[in-house]
């Protein structure tokens, strides 16, 4: 029999009793625009500015993959890997003719028999010698500011990154002793006004309690002006609200500065929610005790969020959507095991008080796996997959010290 017979037969068989392993790898989510999609891996992009920009590359797969491209212009970190992955890749300026970069993409089966697959992805850049000027709308948010979005983006706390050119991806960091430090990752959707989420990890550096909360907000310079929010958006009965708490960042100034930048700020309700003495209070105080770290060993990543994409309470006078609902999640990494638990609460007024506040916390806890059903995201994608899957689906509430 030969090879390939023997794959159409073994496909005739899948077909008859469903029992193939790619039954159980789920579909890529279309994200809209102009996003290529071939089942097991998706682009959301096919053509990007002259000036260049990044794109993200989606692969959903339980084996292992291999990217390759010849062009030098485009690049992309990693180019191997196995299991589900969100990468960026880069596209440099074009001072010349357009041009095409094509990406190819190929699955390495465990099975030899089975040989490989691959899908090629062309993406087509814009001529930068004037002949052709710019079509699209301005401004254009694209991440730029963001050094190495490819390598952040492979971060272990960094959920599937929605993409798109609507969609910015940027990661803060500061100097700690010579050595770059990540402060915090955020997506801003320009279209809504707000993050889409959060994230960030306690270690044994950035647990640390350095400094003094000191408000300075501002503008995030990140963000075009024509999406940015400043002050007049957080009016009664909301009030300024940190997405990344001001006390999560006190191991330095510059770390505890950057949370103040209004792309981390979120129009809360004021009395009952973004106040002592809330639920959503009590829940962001208990993942930061559980979540700081001594043993250099140890490490927490954290996600928090809102239900912009499904949603909205209001909208802001000036455009800014205002989420209905919030989530916080917690991966932690300590002896050499993991687990993870998360939180899903209503943007309402809800104060509790000291009897009642463990037992309204743990009635907002979800698995990360019921998280990711109601959210429509993909946390802790970077992990290897056995791990993902087995810290995800459940939740032991004896696991964690209430």
């Amino acid at each position: 029999m030969t090879n390939s017979f023997f794959k159409l037969f073994a496909l005739l068989l899948c077909g008859l009793f469903a029992s193939c392993s790619e039954q159980n790898i789920p579909d890529i989510p279309n994200s809209g625009g102009n996003e290529q999609n071939t089942g097991f891996a998706t682009i959301d992009q096919t053509q990007v500015k002259a000036k260049g920009g990044s794109f993200i590359l989606r692969i959903k797969t339980n084996d292992e993959w291999k990217i390759t491209c010849k062009d030098t212009w485009c690049t992309l970190t990693p180019t191997s890997g196995q299991g589900n992955r969100s990468i960026t890749g880069r596209i440099t300026a074009n001072t010349g003719k357009e041009r095409t970069a094509t990406i190819d993409v190929k699955l390495l089966y465990k099975d030899v028999t089975a040989g490989t697959e691959h899908v090629t992805f062309n993406l087509k850049q814009l001529p930068g010698d004037g002949s052709n000027p710019d079509p699209e709308p301005e401004p254009d948010p694209d991440p730029t500011p963001d050094p190495t979005p490819s390598g952040y983006a492979g971060m272990i706390e960094i959920p599937e990154l929605k993409g798109g050119s609507m969609n910015i991806f940027h990661t803060w960091t500061t100097k700690e002793n010579g050595k770059e430090t990540v402060t915090y990752s955020y997506e801003y959707d320009c279209t809504k006004k707000h993050v889409r989420w959060v994230a960030f990890t306690f270690n044994n550096v950035t647990s640390k309690s350095n400094v003094k909360r000191k408000d300075a907000y501002k503008t995030d310079p990140n963000i075009p002006p024509k999406y940015q929010t400043d002050g007049d958006d957080y009016y009664t009965p909301y009030n300024r609200g940190h997405m990344v708490a001001s006390s999560d960042r006190l191991y330095s100034r510059e770390a505890n500065s950057q949370t103040f930048y209004y792309s981390n700020i979120s129009p809360q309700i004021e009395s009952g929610f973004n106040q002592g003495g809330s639920v959503w209070d009590a829940i962001e105080d208990k993942v930061q005790e559980w979540g700081k770290v001594s043993n250099p060993q140890d490490t927490t990543y954290i996600v928090k969020g809102t239900s912009i994409d499904y949603a909205i309470l209001a909208t802001g006078k000036n455009g800014v959507k205002i989420p209905k609902y919030y989530f916080s999640t917690i991966l932690s990494y300590k002896n050499g095991k993991y687990k993870a638990i998360g939180f899903y609460i209503e943007h309402k007024s809800e104060k509790v008080d000291s009897n009642n506040k463990i037992k309204r916390i743990k009635e907002c806890a979800k698995s990360i796996d019921e998280l990711e059903r109601i959210t429509g995201l993909d946390f802790y994608h970077n992990l290897p997959a056995n791990i993902e899957s087995d810290v995800e689906s459940s939740y032991d509430e004896n696991d964690w010290n209430w």
